[in-house]
């Protein structure tokens, strides 16, 4: 009973430290604000008081306006000079975000690609800048949100507009027969036989040494994996992978790897069904599985998501699983 007089005691104690000390620190907040007002001193400045509350001397001309001030005038000792306060702490803020989507939409290209746009959120900025060195800060908020709203539109557009990098597969047959692929991007373009035809994202074409590229083809979709569920926990050393049937598909490659990139394969198996029958020899781990479609004229498709298992058929003891005759069952199995 003492012992738990002392724990309860002990809680108290620290209930009552926290609360003091989530009151202190909204205290120091509340005095971290500058004061609505303050007489200015003998020899100060308002470029001293803004440093002093802004540590930023250049504020001084912000503190003038919001005084309406003439600039560059300096108050005499004793005058009363009010300080811009939580009104401008939500200008700075919105404008500060308004700025950062004026960046953003520059990386994405739309002072090359939505030009327009782009020039009519900077002009935006700049107007809301001029607004807050006038301490008219609700004017400033509005700008600001105008900037805003133009910047995501004119990143939304270049983004749009702007040519996307390529992502592109070329392979060689036996027989000498290439194969391009084009994966992402705005396309490629291929000549052969003194003739060119543009590849775009999702197609692929045949070239056969000396001769025009082949007619352009669509690349089949990736398989929807089935089995085994993402994240499964296998015991057996057998493992049944099995997916849905693409049309198109003559054959499916299924690829093991150690890595969910796919850069660190175990096994690559082909077949013409939608599912496959693993008898492996696999050490215990984690694995990452991934199918792609070979179509009639092997062309491989697009690849699917990767799915992960983990392996665990020497560390659990393993599993048997035998089919069964339901018409001459065995006693005991």
């Amino acid at each position: 009973m003492n012992n738990l007089r002392k724990m309860a005691g002990l809680i108290f104690c620290l209930a009552v430290v926290l609360v003091l000390t989530g009151q202190v620190s909204q205290a120091q907040k509340i005095a971290a604000r500058p004061p609505e007002q303050i007489k200015l001193g003998s020899g100060q400045t308002l470029e001293d008081v803004a440093e002093k509350y802004f540590a930023d001397p250049k504020i001084a001309d912000e503190i003038r306006a919001y005084n309406k001030l003439s600039p560059g005038s300096q108050p005499e000792a004793g005058s009363i000079i009010r300080i811009p306060g939580v009104e401008r702490e939500k200008a700075i803020t919105t404008l500060d975000v308004a700025a950062q989507a004026v960046m953003q939409a520059k990386a994405g290209g739309a002072e090359e690609f939505a030009p327009e746009k782009y020039k009519a959120a900077t002009d935006r900025l700049t107007k809301a800048k001029a607004a807050r060195d006038k301490s008219d800060y609700t004017r400033c908020c509005a700008l600001a949100d105008e900037t805003w709203a133009l910047a995501r539109l004119a990143r939304k557009e270049s983004l749009k507009l702007r040519p996307k990098k390529n992502r592109f597969a070329v392979s060689v047959d036996s027989a000498g027969t290439t194969r391009i692929e084009v994966l992402e991007g705005d396309g490629v373009k291929v000549t052969a036989g003194k003739k060119s035809t543009t590849v775009k994202h999702g197609q692929a074409v045949k070239v056969t040494a000396g001769k025009p590229p082949e007619k352009i083809r669509k690349l089949l979709i990736a398989p929807a994996p089935v089995l085994p569920n993402n994240e499964s926990i296998l015991v057996t050393a057998s493992i049944y992978f099995s997916w849905k049937p693409v049309e198109g598909a003559a054959r499916y490659v299924l690829l093991i790897s150690r890595d969910p990139q796919g850069m660190k394969p175990v096994r690559q198996l082909t077949t013409p069904k939608p599912s496959y029958l693993l008898r492996s020899s696999l050490p215990d781990g984690v694995y990452y599985w991934f199918l792609r479609t070979v179509d009639s004229q092997g062309l491989v498709g697009r690849v699917s998501p990767h799915r992960r298992f983990t392996l665990r058929a020497a560390t659990d003891g393993g599993l048997s699983v035998e089919a069964v005759d339901m018409q001459n069952p065995k006693e005991g199995r």
